[in-house]
């Protein structure tokens, strides 16, 4: 049966926006830069709008699904597949889930190991920020659309002082006559489906959405500001470096904003890593609840118990994670599961599941 969410438990469907946007915009947005331009130099951007093109698409085949009585993944598993096996693939989105969640607040603490304290133990931070995180998501869901709305608005808050860097721009950089192959822009595109994952969220809590089917303009919407402020940090370090220059550097947002100076603020990439944590714990509390939400509904336990269990998980794996390459093997495969995850198994579900609606419907009708 469909999830009955009590009308005090749902928001206005307008918050969409934020959650979906909050859910694509962590750690990557300080070093995605590098990964692109190696790819495809200052053409790069085109694959950002074809990442975005893409995540548009699989948004519109999610509201499709979830147009019906089958309102979460769980439920439309159940019902393309049956009980076990239906169980069974919905496990994908909870490994998903909790997967990226361990990256994206891995990443957060290696940034502060290496900016701010270099002997700070891994696993100190992560234990921190976890405890802060379990007591927002015990305060419910609209404590977690509270958090992802201040999010938005922070992240631009904080991204506009970077403007001043273009008193530093060498226009000439830039060039929208497209020189590269369109297999460099694939590759551009398929390595930016990490930082664009966080839309398949919706298939989690759209029950807790009032009104779902109108809030997919909102999502939509909050998709292409995502997008906007990929090529806002893109364009920003294409000004400001040379390619081979971008190539280079590890985090280039923060080591272009690291040449911003005022009266009060000398370093004002340390402003931006200390705070950055506001940005980052909206996203990873999204990723959690929706997987100990799934465990909560599959195995019809409290949804506390699951979240300890990922949360110790996620603390004992970064502990023992500390090594960089394999951290990057790690996210490099991360970024392999969620694009096959996100862009070709939702498709697919969403052809299996119509198929199986017009099934159903033709022999109920008979």
């Amino acid at each position: 049966m469909p999830n009955q969410i009590r009308p005090s438990f749902q928001v206005n469907s307008f918050f969409l926006f934020f959650i979906i946007h909050s859910a694509q915009i962590g750690v990557g947005i300080l070093t995605f830069q590098r990964m692109i331009v190696k790819e495809a130099g200052y053409d790069s951007w085109i694959g950002v709008i074809v990442a975005s093109l893409m995540a548009h698409i699989c948004l519109f085949f999610i509201f499709r699904m979830l147009k019906y009585e089958h309102q979460d993944i769980l439920q439309i598993h159940l019902f393309v597949f049956g009980k076990w096996l239906g169980r069974l693939f919905t496990f994908l989105f909870i490994i998903q889930f909790v997967w990226v969640g361990l990256i994206v607040l891995r990443d957060y603490v290696t940034i502060m190991q290496v900016w701010l304290f270099p002997s700070l133990p891994t696993w100190l931070p992560t234990l921190i920020i976890l405890v802060l995180l379990y007591y927002t998501i015990a305060g419910g869901f609209h404590v977690m659309v509270g958090m992802c709305f201040f999010k938005v608005i922070f992240t631009f808050l904080i991204i506009i002082p970077v403007f001043y860097t273009l008193s530093y721009a060498q226009f000439g950089n830039l060039s929208f006559l497209p020189s590269h192959t369109i297999s460099e822009f694939w590759s551009v595109s398929k390595s930016m489906s990490l930082n664009f994952s966080g839309f398949e969220t919706v298939l989690v809590y759209y029950p807790f959405i009032k009104e779902g089917q109108k809030s997919k303009s909102y999502a939509y919407l909050g998709n292409a500001v995502t997008a906007f402020l990929y090529l806002f940090a893109a364009f920003m370090c294409f000004l400001f470096y040379s390619e081979k220059q971008l190539s280079t550097l590890i985090w280039p947002f923060l080591t272009m904003a690291s040449n911003l100076e005022f009266s009060t603020i000398q370093r004002f990439e340390i402003v931006i890593v200390s705070s950055w944590v506001l940005v980052i714990i909206p996203s990873v509390i999204q990723y959690l609840w929706c997987a100990s939400r799934l465990v909560k509904d599959i195995f019809t336990v409290k949804q506390k118990y699951p979240l300890i269990f990922f949360m110790i998980l996620i603390v004992v794996l970064s502990h023992f994670i500390d090594d960089s390459q394999e951290f990057d093997l790690l996210r490099n495969w991360n970024g392999t599961f969620t694009f096959y995850l996100n862009y070709v198994y939702i498709p697919l579900l969403f052809l299996m599941y119509m198929f199986m609606r017009k099934i159903r419907t033709s022999s109920q009708s008979s």
